[in-house]
């Protein structure tokens, strides 16, 4: 495809995060895993302990023979030791076990995991970046917060609606770069529910006003939106991170440019 080129390079920084966001799944799995080791390391020490003490005894009615070495001293280990021992084990395992899974998810998923490399991934420009609406009735909400603030550093601090109006500057400028293109009509469009980003092409639709925007479309999922595109000079591609398809992404952009329309670029919320 031209302009564009797949990137396959994983990057571990990324990844990370993929794996911290999860972090009350992680902290789930270690609990039961831990749990589970601990309740078995218990129950089996003490059966372990019961033959222990039953050999003790027949010890004791056994006269030793006169030559022979005395028996060793039987040693009983501590239930509860043993137990807090493999429950931290089973916490260490159960947090490995997740992220594995998490490193596999991201890996395979094949969906969009960061905005890093945008352009070079789909041959566009990325006009911004949204975070999503997060819900305030999360148990422990402040280390979602600092996550974000790790990932996303001072860009973390900015509102949600700053964050939007962001991108509407970059597409107006996007627009214009070009005067002798005379772009008045811009289909959104993208690869996920029309429901999930309303609130940006609404205020990107109030923002900029000078140009006609269409209801949000999935040119990939439906023909008479792909018809459509035909009839405007300028695409603004609208995605949501963890959800849409890079090979989507990059076969909408390429339906794009097989019609002569102008790819103004992506945002990623």
């Amino acid at each position: 495809m031209e302009g564009s080129q797949e990137v396959n390079e994983i990057n571990l920084i990324d990844l990370m995060f993929y794996c911290l966001k999860r972090w009350r799944w992680i902290v789930v799995c270690m609990i039961f895993f831990a749990v589970i080791a601990g309740i078995y390391k218990y129950q089996s020490t003490i059966t372990e302990n019961q033959l222990k003490k039953e050999e003790q005894s027949r010890q004791t009615v056994t006269e030793p023979v006169e030559g022979e070495a005395a028996p060793e001293p039987i040693v009983f280990e501590d239930p509860v030791f043993s137990a807090a021992s493999f429950a931290v084990v089973g916490m260490i395992g159960g947090a490995g076990l997740v992220c594995l899974i998490c490193c596999m998810s991201f890996i395979m998923s094949g969906k969009l995991q960061s905005e890093n490399n945008f352009q070079e991934k789909f041959g566009m420009p990325l006009l911004g970046v949204i975070r999503k609406n997060e819900s305030k009735k999360k148990i422990f909400r402040f280390v979602d917060v600092w996550i974000r603030k790790l990932e996303e550093g001072p860009y973390a601090k900015i509102p949600r609606k700053e964050q939007i109006k962001i991108a509407a500057v970059n597409v107006q400028a996007a627009i214009h770069r070009n005067p002798e293109e005379k772009i008045k009509r811009v289909m959104l469009a993208g690869t996920v529910s029309g429901d999930d980003v309303a609130e940006i092409c609404e205020q990107l639709a109030e923002e900029i006003g000078e140009v006609t925007f269409s209801p949000y479309r999935q040119v990939v999922f439906h023909a008479v939106a792909l018809k459509k595109l035909e009839y405007y000079e300028g695409v603004l591609f609208i995605e949501k991170k963890g959800e849409s398809y890079e090979r989507l992404i990059r076969q909408e952009r390429e339906l794009a440019v097989s019609r002569d329309v102008k790819v103004l670029g992506g945002i990623v919320c």
